[in-house]
C-alpha cells in the first residue's frame, strides 16, 4: 500500500472505533482456503504410506492421513464458530489468550513438557496434547498489537518516541523467547512481519518505521551471526552443493524434488523424494513434494490460490471501516504471506531453511487451528 495514502484516509478510518459493519462473508477467500486444505489432505494421503513405514511400530500406512483429516475437523470446528464471533469479543479475552501462550512458553523452559526436535523446542507436550505456543502467540498478537496501537492512536502517542520503546521492549522480550531460548529464528520471521505491518498500518511516521526496521535488522543479523548452526544455513544458501550429504543434505534434496517434476510432474502416486530422501515430506517440505507430484503447472495453480487469497486479504485491508480492523486484518496478510514465501523459499533454495511450515498446506494440528481461527 503506497505510504502516501496513509494520511488521505477518511476520517472514519483513522478513528479509534471498533464497531464494523455487518458481517458479510468472502465466500472467494472462503473458497480459497478450502481447494488449498484439500490439495494438502490429497497430498499427505499419497505421501503417508512412506512416511509411516519409517515410524517405529505397527502403524496404519494412513496414520498421517487420519490426523491430517481430525485436525482439519477440529480446524473447520473453530473456523465456523469463530466466523459467528464479533472482532470486538476477542477485545474481552485478549489478555487471557496472551496470558495462556506465556505460560504455554513457561512450559517450553519445563523438560519434562518440551519437546526438542531438529535443534528447536517448539512443542508443548501435555498429555495426549502436543502444541506449538508460537502459533497461539500469532493469533494473541493480533489483538493485542491492534488494541495497543489504538490506545497510542487515541491519545495522540502513536507518533511519540514511547510508542517507539514499547514496541522494542515488546519486540525484544518476543524475540528472546523465541530465537534464544527456543533457538527458532525462523518462528521469528513471520511474528516479526506481524508487529511491523501492524506497526506500519498504525500510522506511525516513516523515519520512525525505518529506525526500528534497521535495529530489528541489525538484532537479526547479530542472531545469526552468533549462532553456528544458522551460519550454516546462509552459507547453504549462498553455496548449496558445498556438503551435499550433510549440511546441504536438505536443500538439494527438495531441489531435486522440485526439478524432477517437470512441466506436468510425475502424478499423486509416483513420488520417489518421499521415500526416505526427501525431510520433513509432509511438514516442511510439501511444497516440493507438490512440485514433484504437480510439476510447473501444478505449482503455477497453488501460486494462483495463493495469490487470489492474500488478494482478498489486502481488498479486506484496503477496504476495512475503522482502524481495529485494518490492524487485524493486516496482521492476519503479513502472517499468511510472509510465512509462505519463507517456506517455499527454502525450497527454491532462495531463503535458508527455517522449519516453518506452508499455511493451509502442511501437515500440522495447532497451525491449521489458528490459521483457521
Amino acid at each position: 500500500m503506497n505510504p502516501a495514502t496513509r494520511s488521505r484516509r477518511p476520517a472514519s478510518m483513522n478513528t479509534p472505533s471498533i464497531v464494523g459493519r455487518r458481517h458479510r462473508p468472502d465466500y472467494l477467500l472462503v473458497l480459497c482456503i478450502s481447494v488449498l486444505l484439500a490439495i494438502g489432505l490429497v497430498v499427505i494421503y499419497s505421501v503417508s504410506p512412506a512416511i509411516s513405514a519409517r515410524l517405529v511400530g505397527d502403524v496404519d500406512a494412513n496414520h498421517f492421513m487420519y490426523r491430517q483429516v481430525l485436525f482439519l475437523a477440529i480446524g473447520f470446528g473453530v473456523f465456523t464458530a469463530a466466523s459467528f464471533i464479533p472482532l470486538t469479543f476477542w477485545n474481552k479475552i485478549y489478555k487471557y489468550i496472551i496470558w495462556f501462550a506465556v505460560f504455554s512458553f513457561f512450559l517450553l523452559l519445563i523438560p519434562y513438557f518440551s519437546i526438542n526436535y531438529g535443534g528447536a523446542t517448539r512443542w508443548v507436550s501435555v498429555g495426549p496434547i502436543i502444541c506449538q505456543p508460537a502459533e497461539l502467540l500469532k493469533f494473541a498478537l493480533l489483538f493485542f498489537m491492534a488494541i495497543f496501537f489504538m490506545q497510542r492512536i487515541k491519545s495522540g502517542a502513536i507518533n511519540k518516541k514511547e510508542t517507539v520503546y514499547a514496541f522494542l521492549v515488546l519486540f525484544a522480550a518476543i524475540s528472546l523467547e523465541i530465537v534464544i531460548l527456543q533457538k527458532d529464528l525462523g518462528t521469528m520471521i513471520p511474528i516479526a512481519a506481524i508487529m511491523l505491518t501492524m506497526l506500519y498500518l498504525s500510522g506511525i511516521p516513516l523515519k520512525k518505521f525505518a529506525a526500528i526496521l534497521l535495529i530489528i535488522a541489525i538484532g537479526g543479523g547479530l542472531a545469526i551471526a552468533s549462532a553456528g548452526h544458522r551460519r550454516e544455513r546462509v552459507f547453504t544458501v549462498l553455496n548449496p552443493d558445498a556438503d551435499l550429504s550433510g549440511r546441504g543434505y536438505h536443500i538439494n534434496q527438495a531441489l531435486i524434488a522440485v526439478g524432477s517434476g517437470g512441466l506436468f510432474g510425475k502424478g499423486l502416486g509416483q513420488s520417489v523424494q518421499a521415500y526416505g530422501y526427501l525431510p520433513e515430506a509432509a511438514n516442511d517440505s510439501i511444497f516440493a513434494i507438490m512440485a514433484e507430484k504437480f510439476g510447473f503447472i501444478g505449482v503455477m495453480g497453488i501460486f494462483i490460490l495463493y495469490g487470489v487469497l492474500l488478494f482478498r486479504l489486502i481488498h479486506i485491508v484496503d477496504r476495512a471501516p475503522n482502524m481495529y480492523l485494518r490492524l487485524v486484518a493486516g496482521g492476519i496478510f503479513a502472517w499468511m504471506s510472509v510465512q509462505a514465501f519463507v517456506n517455499i523459499g527454502a525450497m527454491l533454495g532462495i531463503m535458508p531453511l527455517t522449519g516453518v511450515t506452508l499455511p493451509m498446506l502442511s501437515f500440522g494440528g495447532t497451525s491449521h487451528v489458528f490459521s483457521l481461527a
